[in-house]
């Protein structure tokens, strides 16, 4: 099968899962570009026209479907007596493979998991579809976590109206059956709240809770024997977790939970209260002890009288049968009604929709009281823009009233204009093609001029119209061919000498910067960014710093009123020391009356320093002196 194209459009390119009624493969949409699963049922099964026509019916149901948590159905068709469903697909892994892997999950991630299934069930049931097919091969699990159910629809066909057991052939998975499956009786939305059920005791336990030699050993199981709670092998489970499991597995459907909604609540609640005791029976647990006459007793009156005794049995039977049948024919006439309304005479053909006009196709729907829906847009040789590529469902289709077909529309032919690349990086030049459609041809290098890694010239000239897909070709530069100089030593020369040296050396002068220097006079070289005798490529970039000579110093004075010295002394000692480049020295110390003159004092030095003045060892002034200024007095 590998390699055969399905609808035109559908080639399957990988085998990636096997079951009792279909193999799965992977696939690629040419029309679309993109991948998709394809499940093709087994020719056993093909066989029976039955199947084959409430497979149809059932799969269109499962196409209607969208809800994030349901596996979407794209497309279905026949062809060469081959019957598959197309699907979306899932890059992930089953969640039999992932409790396989893990051994079994904690609460809250099976929690967690069940709520998306149950969401999606929800929205199933919600549109009259039952699933019954529930287990964990059918549910996926994405590469980003998302959950999705599988099969929809498939399960419905097999089951829709009993389940044969024969042996160990099984139509259905019977350790997730419930125990109406089993017995080949009507199912509804709580035949798939009980499988979910058994899918959490699994994911939880990492165990089934039915084991059998055989599938219809396994069936009675579901029938007859209680389940072991799951707390017993997992002690470690939310204890209001097993309550809902233990209420969604319940033998009676009307013990059960009600609907998917229901459930889903009470999971939601579980994450909120682990240990909570909110989970209610659908049955009254606490009704009171009745007494109830011992046999001998009823044994003795009914043999005292058996005339009254006939003529009570007779009365009993009567009441019991005449409701029972009122009932019956009550019900005949619903269901036929319901099936009059439904099936009979609401069909509506799908008419050919292909190569028309978008605004046609959906007056043409409209009159057919059917919808139109845009599934997706592609480029087309043969269809002009806005026209019909493709249908789903088929032309001829029978579907029910208000049905959607979705249309694929073109976007007529498409060319592109080829962006202009050079002087791009290879990668910047790269995603331009890409980004345009269009395909990257073979590179070739060559030295230049440009930086390495250029785009320094293209196949096809800029903005010149050509065919979505086309291959440009690029030339990528090496840049120049490399030579190699040994740096020159222009400490101590003049900078108008060192810049000529440099120039002879092949080298690029970059930047000058100046510093004092008190070893160097002005404009020295004195410092330089490579150093001599290294060896670089030819007009490699240096940097110098030259000497502004020996930093420029300004002696300050410091005057000081002596007449405001708030003293009782005739004399008082003054004292001045300077901090610079975290050493401080005493540079004035001197016993001076207190009188009506101001005392100057001259300080000199270099740069910046801090200078502190006591007066009688108290600190009376604290500043800072730039001697780099000029001016004669402190700031």
């Amino acid at each position: 099968m590998l390699g055969k194209i399905l609808g035109g459009r559908y080639e399957l390119i990988e085998k990636i899962g096997t079951g009792g009624m279909a193999i799965v493969y992977k696939a690629r949409c040419h029309l679309l570009n993109r991948y998709v699963a394809v499940k093709i049922l087994r020719p056993e099964l093909v066989e029976d026209e039955n199947f084959v026509n409430r497979f149809k019916r059932e799969s269109q149901a499962a196409a209607s479907l969208s809800h994030p948590n349901i596996v979407n159905v794209y497309d279905v068709g026949q062809e060469d007596g081959i019957y598959y469903i197309v699907m979306e697909y899932i890059c992930g892994k089953t969640l039999k493979e992932y409790v396989r892997e893990k051994g079994r999950l904690d609460s809250k991630e099976a929690i967690k998991i069940a709520l998306q299934i149950g969401a999606a069930l929800e929205h199933a049931h919600k549109n009259g579809i039952v699933h019954r097919d529930i287990k964990p091969q059918n549910i996926l699990i994405g590469d980003d976590c998302t959950v999705k159910v599988a099969d929809f629809g498939i399960a419905r066909a097999v089951t829709s109206t009993t389940i044969t057991l024969a042996g160990s052939n099984v139509v259905g998975s019977v350790h997730y059956f419930s125990p109406e499956q089993a017995r080949g009786g009507y199912t509804d939305a709580k035949s798939d709240i009980y499988s979910l059920g058994i899918v959490l005791y699994e994911m939880v336990t990492g165990t089934l809770p039915f084991e059998g030699d055989t599938a219809v050993s396994v069936a009675i199981k579901h029938i007859q024997e209680k389940v072991k709670p799951p707390g017993e092998i997992n002690p470690g489970i939310y204890k209001s977790l097993q309550d809902i499991i233990q209420k969604a597995i319940e033998k009676q459907p009307e013990r059960r939970y009600q609907s998917a909604a229901e459930m889903n609540k009470d999971l939601k609640r579980a994450l909120e209260e682990p240990n909570g005791d909110f989970v209610v029976p659908n049955y009254d647990s606490d009704a009171p002890t009745q007494v109830l006459k011992p046999i001998n007793e009823e044994i003795v009156e009914t043999n005292s009288n058996p005339e009254k005794t006939e003529k009570r049995s007779w009365v009993k039977v009567v009441l019991i049968t005449i409701p029972f049948i009122l009932v019956m024919i009550l019900a005949f006439f619903i269901g036929a009604r319901i099936y009059e309304n439904n099936f009979v005479s609401q069909d509506v053909e799908i008419p050919d929709l292909e190569n028309m006009l978008f605004e046609d196709a959906k007056e043409l729907l409209e009159e057919n009281n059917l919808y139109i829906a845009v599934e997706g847009k592609t480029h087309s040789d043969e269809i002009e823009e806005d026209r019909i590529i493709s249908q789903h469902p088929e032309k001829g289709t029978m579907v029910n009233p208000e049905y959607t077909v979705r249309v694929v529309l073109s976007l007529g032919p498409e060319t592109v204009l080829v962006p202009d690349v050079e002087k791009n990086t290879k990668r910047e030049a790269e995603i331009d093609l890409e980004n345009q459609g269009l395909t990257l041809g073979e590179h070739e290098y060559r030295n230049s001029e440009y930086p390495s890694d250029t785009v320094i010239g293209q196949s096809i000239p800029p903005n010149t119209e050509v065919p979505k897909g086309t291959e440009i070709s690029l030339i990528i530069s090496l840049g120049p061919e490399e030579k190699l100089v040994t740096v020159g030593n222009y400490i101590g020369q003049k900078l108008d000498v060192a810049k000529q040296m440099i120039n002879g050396d092949k080298l690029k002068l970059n930047k000058v910067s100046e510093r004092y220097s008190d070893t160097a006079s002005k404009g020295t070289v004195i410092e330089q960014s490579l150093a001599p005798g290294e060896t670089v490529s030819e007009f490699r970039s240096i940097d110098l710093v030259v000497s502004l000579g020996p930093e420029p110093a300004y002696p300050k004075d410091i005057n000081i009123d002596l007449s405001s010295i708030n003293t009782d002394k005739e004399t008082v000692n003054i004292v001045v020391k300077k901090t610079q480049n975290g050493q401080t020295t005493e540079v004035y110390n001197r016993f001076h009356m207190v009188n009506d003159e101001v005392l100057t004092i001259r300080l000199e030095g270099r740069g910046v320093a801090e200078y502190e003045i006591y007066i009688d060892d108290e600190l009376t002034y604290r500043t800072t002196i730039d001697f780099t200024k000029k001016g004669d007095e402190a700031d």
